[in-house]
């Protein structure tokens, strides 16, 4: 079941998880929604409130859980010209986390690194990390003027 009309907002993921999302029997779609409140009992999440955007009222949702997601664009719209960015704006890195721009290295959900988890992005950033060091110490020293 779907709650959302034409003068609400709609979900801004993709739209293979977004169509995913609205086959599932058992998930309600609220969109123009703010949450306010992540309510538990001590060990355990209990219900969320939270306020209508359009209407402005406020409600609250019995459940067991809550899953965060904000999104997957990734924000690099301020790299365009500079780096090499992918039809999506995703920064395009090798295996080193190595950009277009020689000595500039990129790491998480912002690349085109698939599976955009922190556990992936943590890994990634050791990596380009590690790669920058090996740059640096590779690369003659600048001279003085």
């Amino acid at each position: 079941m779907s709650r959302s009309s034409s003068t609400t907002r709609s979900c801004a993921a993709d739209a293979v998880l977004t169509a995913k999302l609205g086959s599932l029997p058992n998930v309600t779609v609220i969109t123009s929604a703010q949450t306010t409140e992540v309510i538990g009992d001590g060990t355990r999440v209990t219900s969320l409130t939270y306020t209508d955007r359009q209407s402005g009222a406020a409600h609250t949702l019995e459940l067991a859980g809550v899953f965060v997601q904000i999104g997957l664009v990734p924000n690099t719209d301020w790299l365009k010209g500079t780096l090499k960015l992918s039809p999506r704006g995703e920064i395009e890195v090798d295996a080193r986390g190595q950009t277009s721009l020689p000595g500039v290295f990129a790491a998480g959900d912002c690349t085109i690194v698939p599976y955009k988890q922190i556990v992936i992005a943590m890994g990634e950033g050791a990596k380009a990390s590690l790669s920058a060091f090996d740059h640096l110490i590779r690369s003659p020293l600048p001279v003085a003027a």
